[in-house]
């Protein structure tokens, strides 16, 4: 397994669940930037064997963790979604 930022696939996750509660441009292009502004908010997680993915993973639903992860991700949502990174209608 090569070294993985765990927390890459945590807010992937959470964004997909979030997104289903908002009225939102869901291209590829606002996923990504919504993924990318919600990761330079939170600290990386890497782990390089499927055990240390598993515990950073399970160390993500820690109660700050996870208030830290939904909020980061809540800001990109809104952020991204007022000022998507393509015209209106693309």
């Amino acid at each position: 397994m090569a070294l993985v930022n765990v927390m890459e696939k945590i807010v992937a996750e959470k964004l997909e669940i979030m997104l289903n509660e908002h009225d939102c441009c869901k291209c590829e292009r606002c996923i990504e930037d919504m993924k990318a502004m919600a990761l330079n908010r939170l600290p990386a997680k890497y782990a390089s064997t499927h055990n240390g993915e598993l515990f950073s993973k399970l160390d993500s639903t820690a109660r700050q963790n996870s208030v830290d992860i939904n909020v980061a991700v809540a800001n990109a949502i809104d952020c991204v979604s007022a000022r998507p990174s393509h015209e209106v209608g693309k």
